[in-house]
């Protein structure tokens, strides 16, 4: 009988960077160290317990303007195994509520990485927060006259779980403004906040790789 050769691309993943064929799901070695997603993860404590995959720069930040312009299900799969990875760094599991997108916007990436992460990992995903009312762009502003602009921003549905506890999901972290109301939202309701879980951080001011354009072009959200 002869030997059967199946197509490499039906027993193999394709690298969802540069589509290259490989054994696993995700990134490429190759890929990994082009991302710089091999190092630590940035991650902190203020205002609220954070982590993220990257820094917010060179082809990092590109993959994330792509996801933003044109989601693919292959690119959203990928950085969902990535983020899935992060989970145990979180001592409590909890559901998973993506930051919702501001008033008028249509669903974005925070929304679409946690309904696949919610799939691979088994944490359940809820849509908890709503935008209460409308805020300005946070692109120009300042830390404080962030966190002055999102003060209220969310309100939270009631929990059925006296313990529940959330992990919040984002895409781009700037000064934790945006993460840090909605985890007030959520406690004031009554849940217990995990943290929040995203993509990429970036400082204010600069976009991670050693460029200073302003926010306005880096479309960086809170």
């Amino acid at each position: 009988m002869p030997e059967l050769h199946w197509p490499a691309w039906l027993i193999n993943h394709q690298c969802s960077f540069c589509s290259g064929l490989q054994e696993a799901p995700g990134f490429c070695q190759q890929c990994r160290h082009k991302l710089e997603l091999n190092g630590p993860a940035p991650h902190g404590a203020e205002p609220l317990r954070w982590r993220a995959l990257g820094r917010y720069g060179g082809a990092w930040r590109q993959l994330i303007w792509t996801l933003r312009r044109k989601p693919k299900a292959r690119l959203i799969k990928a950085l969902a195994v990535e983020l899935a990875q992060q989970l145990p760094h979180f001592s409590e599991r909890g559901q998973l509520c993506a930051i919702p997108p501001r008033q008028g916007h249509p669903k974005g990436a925070p929304q679409w990485l946690a309904g696949a992460m919610s799939q691979r990992s088994g944490w359940p995903q809820a849509t908890l927060l709503q935008r209460h009312r409308a805020c300005l762009g946070q692109h120009h502003l300042n830390r404080q006259q962030r966190a002055e602009n999102l003060r209220g921003v969310f309100t939270a549905a009631p929990p059925q779980n006296p313990n529940a506890t959330v992990l919040l999901i984002d895409d781009v972290r700037t000064s934790g403004a945006t993460g840090q109301a909605a985890a007030e939202a959520l406690q004031q309701a009554g849940y217990s906040v995990a943290g929040l879980l995203c993509l990429s951080s970036t400082p204010i001011g600069g976009c991670g790789d050693g460029l200073s354009l302003p926010l306005a072009q880096q479309g960086l959200p809170g």
